[in-house]
């Protein structure tokens, strides 16, 4: 190399003078590495500085959205970081110093979008509706610090963004297992904090039925309660019996159903009801078995496991009159213009051998019973839509003639294809695949996990689901409006573990809804779940690390009596150490570099660290080698 000349020398100082402060600020704002936003904006530009809030920091809100952001946003910024904020209503200047909500009428600007700019002077926020100025302060809450410090800075930067779909929802079945409604408000608030924006409450099902309909008390009086199993695996338990005291359960009252309809509303959370009918009905069956197709039933809401005769009678018209009452008692009470109506699993057997059943196939000229379903569904959608909703329905729906006007929430997969033929259809459809985004299957190894089905649905995998199928046509895709994470609750006993399953897979799922393709990394959203881990232990919300988890499995060479072992996991930039001797893995063991060669006969242990040595993964991985 040639020595550099005297004005060289005074050049190179000199630009490395005039260059230090743009690498500072650089590689301090470095996106999805330093912001760590969940869900991904779509545009993000980084500034320099910080902007200080302080107890003196002015608030000035549009005067129309005062009232609900006047009393939410001070109570979040005083339990994120401990400062108490002011806010007035108000046009403001955008000149001052202070954070600014301004309502543009720009009618390039989307629903829910927002533009965010963060300056050493301060923040203003552009949105066209309340909507987007609550999904601005999500990602200004995300900007502060995690805890309460001495000084708050919050980066200078520039964000554009808006959702990709007007659906992000999140279902939660309270029947299986109950869950008090103040554990469901602590969910919408945390689910709204990361723009998920549909609340999709499954109230009915075999094991409880959740809802008041005043019509109808014996719903909640019989149908909310059933014999306790705690502690016997979910699929061998034995039906109750009439003497059993019938002990566990619970419902909402309608009082209660509306403070969470009005809680989730000031957080941009819309609630949709669903009265799974004509299967899954077995509580109802329960509290009124007169709708059953055998006059003389008798049954008892089921505990769990398989709840065989749990379909509604299609063919006696007492079935659609019960229905209708209870259909109208429900839409009153939802402002949402959604009702669902479920429509899944139907077991038809009873309908083969129900008189009344197959009076109605001949008397409306039906083929089969999958066509009396259909002639059920068009049945529940006609109320519906008396009642001013639209019905949604699980894809069975599309079954025999379909249900014209509804909107599909599309899960099967595999056999079927309701992802691709509902909007081929012309149907709006939600996607809801059992592949990537039923969470009520497990979420790492089955040895490591809790009870749950077999099949692994990990993080990465629902971060990795893309909505709209390939084979659409630019216009079915439109008719996709949004997509959904489903949380079964056969398999959450409690609400820790409830929680346990909905976080972080619910974070993904929020991205995958909000984000455009092009701006998601799932190395950017590994590393920016760490900061969120920490989030939720501050919000005492309870989370699984199974992310950390690894697979192990093992091949076995007969014919040079050797065994090849694999460890993998979902994560990126961490390290597998594992031992042979027995003992628990340390930085200080065996570094897995690719498949690995033993002797039979040893126990291999293994774990995943950082570079710190940290142990990340939750349970140790065990592999004995036969």
């Amino acid at each position: 190399m040639y020595p550099l000349t005297k004005s060289a020398d005074r050049m190179k100082r000199k630009f490395k003078i005039l260059m230090l402060p743009l690498l500072v600020g650089l590689f301090a704002y470095l996106p999805g590495k330093s912001l760590d936003l969940i869900p991904q904006p779509q545009q993000v530009k980084m500034g320099t500085g910080y902007f200080e809030l302080t107890e003196k920091t002015k608030v000035i809100v549009p005067k129309e959205y005062a009232k609900d952001l006047s009393a939410y946003l001070p109570t979040k910024v005083l339990a994120d970081v401990g400062i108490k904020i002011q806010v007035v209503s108000g046009q403001g200047s955008v000149a001052g110093k202070g954070i600014f909500f301004e309502k543009t009428k720009d009618p390039a600007m989307a629903p829910e979008a927002y533009e965010l700019s963060v300056s050493q002077d301060r923040i203003h926020v552009k949105a066209r509706d309340y909507a987007g100025m609550f999904n601005a302060f999500q990602t200004i809450r995300q900007l502060m610090p995690v805890g309460k410090v001495a000084v708050v800075n919050i980066p200078s930067v520039t964000i554009t963004d808006q959702p990709r779909f007007g659906w992000r929802g999140m279902m939660l079945d309270v029947s299986r297992h109950f869950r008090t409604k103040e554990f469901v408000l602590k969910q919408i608030d945390q689910l709204s904090a990361y723009k998920i924006n549909k609340f999709h409450w499954h109230l009915t099902d075999d094991q409880g039925w959740r809802i008041e309909i005043k019509k109808y008390p014996k719903l909640t009086q019989k149908g909310a309660w059933r014999a306790d199993r705690t502690g016997i695996a979910w699929w061998e338990r034995k039906a109750a019996t009439a003497e059993e005291p019938k002990t566990v359960g619970g419902f909402y009252t309608q009082d209660d159903v509306k403070e969470v309809i009005e809680y989730a509303r000031v957080r941009n959370v819309e609630v949709i009801p669903e009265i799974d009918v004509p299967a899954h009905s077995k509580a109802l069956i329960a509290a009124y078995p007169e709708l059953f197709c055998l006059d003389s039933a008798n049954f008892e809401v089921a505990v769990g496991g398989k709840a065989p005769d749990n379909a509604l009678c299609a063919g006696k018209e007492s079935t659609y009159a019960f229905m209708e009452n209870v259909i109208a008692e429900v839409a009153a009470l939802f402002p949402t213009p959604y009702f669902h109506i479920g429509g899944d699993e139907c077991d038809k057997r009873n309908w083969l051998k129900c008189p009344h059943c197959q009076k109605t196939i001949r008397d409306h000229q039906l083929k089969d019973v999958e066509e009396l379903q259909s002639h059920f569904i068009q049945k529940m959608n006609a109320m519906i839509v008396k009642n001013g909703k639209v019905m949604i329905g699980w894809d069975e729906i599309l079954s025999g003639k379909g249900a014209k006007g509804a909107t599909i929430m599309a899960w099967r997969r595999g056999r079927h294809s309701p992802e691709i033929d509902a909007p081929k259809d012309g149907y709006p459809t939600i996607m809801a695949s059992y592949q990537q985004s039923y969470i009520s299957q497990v979420q790492g190894p089955n040895e490591l996990e809790p009870e749950g089905p077999k099949g692994i649905v990990a993080l990465s995998g629902v971060y990795g689901y893309e909505p709209i199928p390939q084979e659409l046509t630019a216009a079915e895709a439109k008719l996709v409006i949004g997509t959904e994470a489903c949380l079964w609750g056969e398999f959450t006993p409690t609400p820790q573990h409830t929680e346990y399953m909905l976080y972080p897979r619910a974070l993904a799922n929020a991205e995958v809804a909000w984000s455009n393709p092009e701006v998601k990394s799932w190395p950017r959203f590994q590393a920016a779940i760490e900061s969120h881990f920490d989030r939720m232990r501050r919000d005492e919300v309870n989370f699984s690390t199974s992310m950390y988890s690894i697979y192990g499995s093992y091949a076995l060479d007969k014919l040079n009596k050797q065994a090849m072992v694999y460890l993998l996991t979902e994560t990126e930039g961490y390290q597998i150490y594992y031992t042979i001797d027995g003992s628990n893995p340390t930085m200080n063991a065996i570094k897995y570099e690719g498949v690995a060669v033993h002797q039979p006969g040893i126990t291999l242990k293994a774990g995943l660290f950082d570079r710190d040595g940290k142990l990340l993964s939750p349970k140790i991985t065990e592999l004995k080698l036969k």
